[in-house]
């Protein structure tokens, strides 16, 4: 079991002029829960602002794989100290300077909040986000804060839905079978695995802002 680390914010996006803080106005964050002060007092009231809401079952401390994303918003990590899942509200960690693009596995198996900075304005639409990200691999890489930075608050939110919903569609294969996870979580967000069609559908009808000539 990892040692105690709570609230888990891991850092997606690397700034240049990162020093010694990370809490740097234009920076974005894909955190894994660290001990964040005041951290238990940032969740959403309806959750218990961040205390341990969620039982395990069976009275068995919680471990890494008890981690999960109820939905785009909400994150429930593993409490190491206390044994129990905390519920955090993701808009509430991300703060008032960043946006919460989506609740999402990370490779360590545990769940976090993706914090980013999108665009004043609509270049990309859902589709060409998605496509852009996928090119640049590494969600803590300036390419990918450069994609968020290409579209609005919309579209980022758009988008988030579908990787929210395909986390949800593959969250049991995931903490079952590790080595397949990536490829159900591709699956699921091209509307193949799951249930996230809809949301596929939204995603690929999303229209540029740009007027079309004739």
């Amino acid at each position: 079991m990892r040692p105690a680390a709570r609230v888990l914010l891991s850092v997606a996006i690397t700034c240049s002029a990162l020093a010694g803080s990370l809490v740097l106005t234009g920076c974005d964050f894909f955190r894994e829960l660290e001990s964040l002060p005041g951290a238990e007092e940032t969740g959403d009231e309806s959750e218990g602002e961040g205390e341990s809401a969620d039982e395990t079952g069976g009275g068995e401390p919680c471990t890494v794989l008890d981690d999960h994303c109820s939905d785009q918003d909400t994150l429930h990590s593993c409490n190491f100290e206390s044994g129990e899942l905390d519920t955090y509200s993701c808009a509430a960690l991300c703060g008032e300077s960043l946006l919460n693009f989506s609740c999402v596995p990370t490779a360590d198996f545990r769940h976090a909040c993706w914090c980013v900075s999108p665009g004043a304005i609509k270049i990309d639409t859902c589709v060409q986000l998605e496509s852009c990200l996928d090119e640049c691999g590494d969600p803590a890489s300036a390419c990918s804060n450069g994609c968020f930075e290409r579209t609005d608050y919309q579209t980022v939110r758009l988008l988030g839905t579908l990787y929210s919903c395909a986390d949800r569609a593959c969250d049991d294969l995931c903490a079952a079978s590790p080595s397949e996870c990536g490829t159900c979580l591709l699956a699921a967000r091209a509307g193949l695995w799951g249930d996230c069609g809809l949301q596929r559908e939204v995603c690929d009808a999303d229209a540029g802002d740009e007027p079309s000539w004739p």
